[in-house]
């Protein structure tokens, strides 16, 4: 803008004071660099799988101390003719799930939200509480797959490079499974984050494979046998859905300890006592509802945003008017 400045005399005395001949406007807070320079501060860090026990390959039923040990060296001079003797033996290790988490997706659920949670996962797969498995609603999975496939980067060469990884991908050859990974064009195909259709994980690995597996339902019956037929110990759920009635439907259901409704990331501390203690308690803290109840004798939390009541009460009497 081009500002005019005029000049006046207060009565003749001192100098001139300067005026703005217009207006001055504030310094905008949205600028050029806060939509086209934002810097990137989430950690570039990823997991690794659990490692349970190392096993000789040779026998895996005797445990590493009673293996005979390998002779002493004898001498210098015999030390190259005595190589294959000391050689080390070759290890099979073994590997746990680090907490694997499952996700539902409904056609009412907050798809955006969920999306980046996942991809989120994908990235990672190994980390405490990633998605391992998806349910999906059907009449979302052409959408979100095709939107979840757009964010797809290549891994981290740690995890592409795992042998766990490896080995999955060489299971999902031989399987011939269905699969959706990165654009081929900006993504190496045995560097990228890999979704499984209609596979169980116990068809991949003894352990955790490094990738998601993703099974469509119609109705919470669907999900239901879904998720009886995986095998997966899964120690918490994140389920995506507007309607707190079908999500508690899961929540009884559901062999797992853990019910996050419309939300991942929670901080489960104000409600860790009331659990351990076996009591039942509901609480509100910092904008999450907070719950602990017994189910068929089983003890269970289930956490929610307050927004998840209150606005489908004000949406269910808008829509009654």
């Amino acid at each position: 803008f081009n500002f005019g400045i005029c000049r006046t005399k207060k009565g003749g005395d001192e100098g001139d004071d300067l005026i703005p001949k217009y207006p001055l406007f504030p310094i905008p807070l949205i600028g050029h660099d806060f939509i086209y320079s934002l810097t990137c501060s989430r950690s570039l860090e990823v997991c690794q799988p659990l490692v349970v026990e190392a096993l000789p390959v040779q026998d895996s039923k005797i445990s590493i101390d009673e293996q005979p040990k390998k002779p002493a060296r004898l001498t210098v001079a015999s030390e190259l003719s005595s190589v294959e003797e000391e050689s080390e033996p070759e290890v099979e290790i073994q590997y746990r799930w680090n907490s694997p988490r499952l996700m539902i997706l409904c056609e009412d659920g907050d798809i955006n939200c969920a999306m980046h949670y996942l991809v989120e996962s994908l990235h990672d797969p190994f980390a405490s509480n990633s998605v391992a498995t998806l349910l999906v609603q059907e009449s979302l999975l052409e959408e979100f797959i095709d939107r979840v496939k757009d964010r797809l980067e290549p891994l981290s060469s740690e995890i592409s490079g795992h042998p766990v990884f490896v080995d999955t991908l060489k299971q999902l050859e031989h399987l011939q499974a269905r699969t959706t990974r990165g654009n081929p064009e900006t993504v190496p195909l045995n560097a990228s984050p890999v979704l499984v259709y209609d596979v169980s994980h116990r068809h991949l690995g003894k352990g955790p494979t490094g990738v998601i597996t993703v099974h469509t339902f119609r109705t919470m019956k669907e999900a239901i046998e879904l998720q009886s037929n995986e095998s997966l110990p899964f120690t918490s759920a994140s389920i995506w859905s507007e309607k707190l009635a079908a999500a508690y439907e899961l929540v009884a259901r559901f062999n797992i300890l853990i019910f996050l409704l419309n939300c991942f990331y929670v901080d489960l501390a104000p409600i860790s006592l009331p659990f351990t203690m076996n009591q039942n308690s509901v609480k509100i803290v910092d904008g999450y509802h907070y719950e602990t109840l017994t189910f068929r004798s089983k003890r269970k939390v289930i956490v929610h945003p307050v927004g998840t009541i209150w606005g489908k009460l004000v949406r269910d009497r808008a829509l009654s008017k």
